[in-house]
């Protein structure tokens, strides 16, 4: 090598090689990740793992009780709803889903109170431990969001942090309750940004949410959230059909989305302390007519144990049944949750998507377990705007592997719901994001 080209490789290349070593490895950035944010989400995991632990056994061991007597689970409700009016006039923001509430508060430099979420949590429980169609993902994601707050505030990491802080301890909680730590630190991430997806806080967050889904295992053991005997089949014949299948949950979960609202619209014009009340009220004969077609009390109590879910998704049942069961879970969730009741919205998506994939698994009866699968994973995706989180979350919470043919599904019911959301938080970002995105 001569002296000139010896010089042009010493300049150039081995510069340009030492220039960019320095320039991509920060020693501050890499210190301040491993001894604040590592440390940090650890926290938060171990802590939002245990106070879900503690949930899970009140929420179970309740309902065990109640699920005894079948006429105490159908009064029940009308009893939470009386403490629950009591809470509303305590602090009104406990009502509803939470997460909706949450994606706002995110926005704000103020950090949610204890009382709040100690209200959230003890009105939650009670919800979800019978009588009632309400997700866990509403109340664990608001109670998340202000444990991360917390724990940020105490580790000194400042408030223009907040909105990353409630992120990692939301889908941490979630992640636990659900037994999804993955699929719900991705929930957390596409609720908060929707149609931009910021992946930068998915190390910390993936990292509270598997350390909390471990410490909740360890107290309350290891199992799918959604147990299934049945191994899901599935061929390229049946594709085309799971892509109508989208199409047909789109349209519902549509109508589902308008009704919700209207139903929080129409709330309004009753007095705080009686909108539980009132809405539970509304609600008690379709959970009676659900009781009354299937004689069990599994849809009483799905928040429990998501028995019902399990059913729906390896028995084939009458089609009349499917609709009845899609119509109710639609009225009832709209007359509870919207009217106060504390209880998240993830699992009526579910029970949505699980019944019109029934109605499809009629058509190909081998194959009735992927379509209420992909079923499930559409409505989730069309009802919150999370489409990878759905695919994921179902994978995660059943241990069964539908991807391809869920994909089809969500990407059908998806791309054909844009414009609405059943979250509040999102609807109000949706029209400005979309107006951005047509300049």
């Amino acid at each position: 090598m001569n002296r000139e080209r010896w010089k042009f490789f010493k300049d150039y290349v081995i510069g340009c090689g030492k220039t960019n070593l320095i320039h991509r490895f920060d020693l501050t950035t890499i210190s301040v990740f491993f001894g604040r944010w590592i440390p940090f989400a650890f926290a938060v995991g171990i802590t939002t793992g245990t106070i879900a632990s503690f949930m899970d056994v009140l929420i179970v061991n309740f309902n065990h009780l109640l699920s005894q007597n079948v006429p105490l689970i159908l009064l029940y409700p009308l009893l939470v709803s009386v403490l629950v009016g009591y809470a509303l006039t305590v602090d009104p923001v406990i009502g509803g889903p939470g997460i909706g509430y949450a994606i706002l508060h995110l926005k704000t430099k103020s950090y949610l109170k204890a009382k709040t979420v100690l209200l959230k949590l003890i009105t939650s429980t009670f919800t979800l431990s019978g009588g009632f169609i309400a997700g866990r993902e509403g109340p664990s994601f608001f109670i998340g969001v202000a444990i991360g707050e917390w724990f940020g505030r105490a580790y000194g990491l400042g408030k223009r942090y907040k909105q990353l802080l409630g992120l990692i301890g939301g889908g941490a909680f979630t992640g636990a309750l659900l037994k999804a730590p993955l699929g719900s630190a991705i929930f957390a991430m596409e609720l908060e940004e929707m149609y931009n997806l910021d992946y930068r806080p998915f190390v910390p967050m993936i990292i509270a949410s598997i350390v909390s889904y471990l410490t909740f295992s360890f107290f309350r053991g290891e199992s799918a959230f959604i147990h299934l005997s049945k191994t899901p089949e599935w061929n390229l014949q049946t594709i085309p059909y799971i892509v109508v299948m989208g199409l047909v949950i789109s349209l519902i979960i549509y109508v589902y989305t308008f009704i919700y609202h209207t139903s929080v619209c129409i709330s309004k014009f009753f007095d705080t302390r009686n909108r539980p009340i009132i809405g539970t009220a509304i609600a008690l004969p379709f959970l009676l007519i659900l009781y009354l077609i299937t004689h069990d009390v599994d849809f009483l109590s799905a928040p429990a144990h998501m028995g019902v879910v399990s059913k729906l998704a390896q028995n084939l049942f009458p089609v009349w049944v499917d609709i009845i069961i899609i119509v109710c879970v639609l009225l009832v969730t709209s007359s509870t949750l919207s009217f106060g009741i504390p209880g998240g919205l993830v699992l009526p998506n579910l029970l949505i998507g699980a019944a019109v994939g029934n109605i499809f698994g009629h058509l190909f009866s081998s194959e009735m377990v992927t379509f209420t699968l992909a079923g499930m994973g559409a409505a989730l995706a069309a009802g919150a705007k999370t489409p990878l989180a759905a695919i994921v979350m179902i994978t995660e919470m059943t241990h069964a592997d539908v991807v391809i043919p869920m994909t089809a599904a969500i990407i059908t019911s998806y791309a054909t719901s844009f414009g609405f959301s059943l979250y509040l938080g999102q609807e109000i970002r949706l029209k400005p994001m979309m107006m951005r995105k047509r300049e």
